[in-house]
């Protein structure tokens, strides 16, 4: 897969994981197969990177589905009791 059309696949995908989980939620089993499918593309894209010597990986602190993904599991993390009202 050339670097243009994994980035777009990557592109693609995050837009799909980030509707499931809006819709399905987070724990939903489209959305963490999605996630997982996501994941491949994005090991998938710092490999050729790697074997191109063309550019460093994908910084993931920068990435917006990795702020998502920290800021959604934050979320969780919280103790049930805050959901309530």
């Amino acid at each position: 897969m050339r670097l243009d059309l994994c980035e777009a696949a990557i592109k693609e995908k995050k837009d799909e994981m980030i509707k499931l989980g809006m819709t399905k939620g987070l724990q939903n089993e489209e959305t963490i197969y999605c996630s997982q499918e996501l994941d491949k593309l994005l090991n998938e894209y710092n490999r050729l990177l790697a074997d191109n010597n063309q550019s460093k990986p994908i910084n993931h602190h920068d990435d917006f589905y990795s702020l998502f993904r920290d800021h959604i599991l934050r979320i969780l993390s919280l103790p049930y009791r805050y959901f309530l009202i």
